[in-house]
């Protein structure tokens, strides 16, 4: 088993290191993956990085840019320390023009407007509008379109946007014999019961949408919002994407084991009984002197394995 970072620079060159330790995460509600790895430091000098790749058995499993380098001297021993999130990211970085936005697909918002390296998307001839709102970023507007389109949440796989629900794809079987910890989650701390809309004047509570199961649990959680004109056709929608969102990962069960399969977001994992066939929601893999150890874990909600 090897893993390593690459360190390249703006003139292309790269260097190498074998990994100290390194933790590498996928999230179907982070728009991007997250790596924190450290190696020994040679030299005196940290080179000036463009962007930092974590490899496999010499694969490719993540590229992003180097938003933080520190090198830290632990009992006398100088390591570099980096974090890194996927290229992705730039997408809540920027925010467009505020207002109406028509006749768009999923590749003008994601590349149309500015240009960001190593971003693509998924293929989908689908058009249609965005209504921008001051300070919002250019995710929030990829959120609202994919909603419109799709009924899903999009959803990122090596810096591609999805769009659309996952369907099939790569099976990971998980074997008893490497299995370390497997259970399962409840998490309220989020939901939301009720959400309460002005209409377009401005008068309060004109529309009002209640999650019953929510209610049901004794949650009592009420939101108002104005008027979003992101939903003019279906204005229901305004208030039922947001109480969707607000059940994310409240139900989820995990496996953990000893290993790394590369296991992406948007497959499926199966574990005995526990997870037959489940969408894969969350990846944590953990690397250090003891080894490998991934945890996977399948959501419950609104969006996955309903």
């Amino acid at each position: 088993m090897s893993l390593t970072v690459q360190l390249i620079s703006a003139s292309g060159d790269a260097e190498e290191r074998p990994c100290l330790s390194a933790v590498l995460e996928r999230e179907a509600y982070t728009p991007y993956a997250r790596v924190t790895a450290e190696y020994p430091m040679t030299g005196t000098t940290v080179p000036d990085v463009l962007r930092i790749a974590l490899r496999w058995e010499g694969q490719e499993v993540f590229l992003g840019l180097p938003d933080r380098v520190e090198r830290i001297c632990r009992k006398g021993v100088w390591v570099v320390r980096v974090q890194s999130r996927s290229f992705s990211s730039l997408l809540t970085q920027n925010e467009l023009a505020k207002g109406l936005h028509p006749d768009l697909t999923i590749g003008t918002l994601v590349q149309g407007f500015y240009q960001f390296p190593f971003v693509t998307y998924e293929d989908s001839p689908v058009t249609g509008y965005i209504y921008v709102k001051e300070g919002s970023s250019l995710w929030d507007s990829i959120c609202a379109f994919t909603y419109k389109q799709t009924r899903h949440h999009p959803y990122v796989v090596k810096d591609c946007v999805m769009i659309s629900p996952p369907t099939g794809g790569t099976l990971h079987t998980v074997p008893a014999a490497l299995v370390t910890a497997y259970g399962q989650s409840d998490d309220t701390t989020r939901r939301v019961s009720c959400i309460h809309m002005e209409d377009v004047s401005g008068e309060p509570d004109a529309y009002r949408e209640t999650d019953a199961a929510a209610v049901a649990l004794g949650i009592v959680r009420n939101r108002q919002i104005p008027f979003d004109r992101q939903f003019l056709q279906r204005i229901e929608d305004a208030m039922t994407s947001r109480l969707l969102f607000s059940q994310r990962g409240g139900q989820a069960v995990f496996v953990e084991y000893a290993g790394f399969a590369d296991e992406e977001l948007g497959e499926r994992v199966t574990f005995g009984t526990h997870m037959q066939a489940m969408t894969i929601c969350r990846v944590r893999m953990v690397w250090s002197g003891k080894g490998v150890r991934t945890r996977i874990w399948a959501y419950r909600d609104g969006y996955y394995n309903k």
